[in-house]
Order: structure tokens, then sequence, then C-alpha cells
């Protein structure tokens, strides 16, 4: 394994469960008897209008219910040089639910022309297949021996999602939650993501 390939990793998993997102200080306690003083805060632009930061952004799909459908995470990368990613996705499981294939893992499928083989996908909480309802899946996208840049515009993965037999009518939709990428020297790299959808007809 490669310098940065392992650099890669240590960005892109931390010891807690594979996370891209740097943890946030700890709130700062501030003296009792003074009224807390709080500035207005400018408000920023939406994720999609930052210019030159990378984006994870899943598609659409339609289908009755029931039905199964596939879904697509594409990655811009912005001006930005991007070996590796993590996003999770939310979503009902009353409504739709990423699909499970017959040994429990998510039904999800990596690009194979990236050569990422580290790519890897869970259900969300852990231990939910096992009595529980899943809510979410974790989807990592990385390669140990190939920290190559990933083209701007290409599908990181697919994703089948299953329809429940009495979703309602509409759209529903699919969060793209705690999205981060790491470069091929393996520094974090802040980006932002676009939510899915799965609109029952």
């Amino acid at each position: 394994m490669t310098i940065r390939a392992i650099a890669l990793l240590v960005s892109l998993c931390s010891v807690t469960g594979c996370s891209l997102i740097a943890p946030t200080d700890p709130p700062r306690s501030r003296p009792t008897g003074k009224p807390a003083v709080i500035s207005p805060k400018p408000p920023s632009a939406p994720p999609a209008a930052r210019v030159g930061l990378p984006q994870l952004g899943l598609g659409a799909a339609s289908g009755a219910a029931g039905q199964t459908v596939t879904v697509s995470a594409t990655l811009r990368t912005g001006s930005v040089a991007l070996a590796g990613t993590q996003n999770d996705i939310e979503f009902d499981p009353g409504q739709i639910a990423i699909a499970a294939k017959p040994n429990g893992k998510p039904d999800c499928a990596a690009n194979p022309a990236l050569g990422k083989e580290g790519t890897a996908f869970s259900f969300l909480p852990a231990g939910c297949q096992k009595g529980g309802t899943c809510s979410s899946v974790r989807a990592l996208v990385l390669s140990l021996s190939n920290v190559d840049p990933i083209p701007d515009g290409a599908v990181l993965y697919t994703c089948r999602v299953r329809i429940a037999a009495g979703a309602a009518p509409g759209a529903h939709p699919l969060s793209i939650m705690r999205v981060g990428f790491s470069s091929p020297n393996g520094q974090a790299v802040h980006g932002a993501g676009e939510n899915g959808r799965v609109m029952v007809q």
C-alpha cells in the first residue's frame, strides 16, 4: 500500500466508523448571569452555487408502488482533483428504501470503470437488519491501489430502490447527508450534496 493510499484511507475513514466529516468542537461554556449576544449571520449561498466546490448528487426515478427502480450518484468535481468520496443516503422506509441483496447488504454497485475496488455500502443504523428498520445507507468510494482522480461527471455508483406496496403517490426524497471528499494526496475536501427523489406514480 502506497503512502498516498494510506493518506486517502485515513482521510476517508475515522476510527469511529469511516466518517469524512471532521468532528466539531465541543460547545464552550460561557459565564452565567449575562445574556448571550447573538450576532446576525449573513446568509450563505446555496451549496450548488458555491463555484469550484465539488458536489455529489443523487438522481431521480419514477415507478409504481411495489416496484423497484434504480438511482445513480454522480460526482461534479468543480475545480478539485478527488480520489475518494463518502456520503449517507437517508430515506423513509415506510415509503421507499434502498433494496437489500440476498446477503443483507445494500443493493448498490460501484461503477467498475473508475477502478475504485474499495467501494463499499452498509445499512444504518448499525444492526438494523437484525430486528429494526434501516433508514439510511452509507456509501464509501475509494481504492487503496488507485488514487487517480475521478473524472468530472462520473457516475460513482447505482442503487436499487424498493417502493413500498403502500407508498403514497408523489415525490419521496432520498436525502444525501454527511458528504465528504478526499484528494489523491489524502487531504479532506469540503463540498456539498444534492438530494435525489423517487416519484411514485
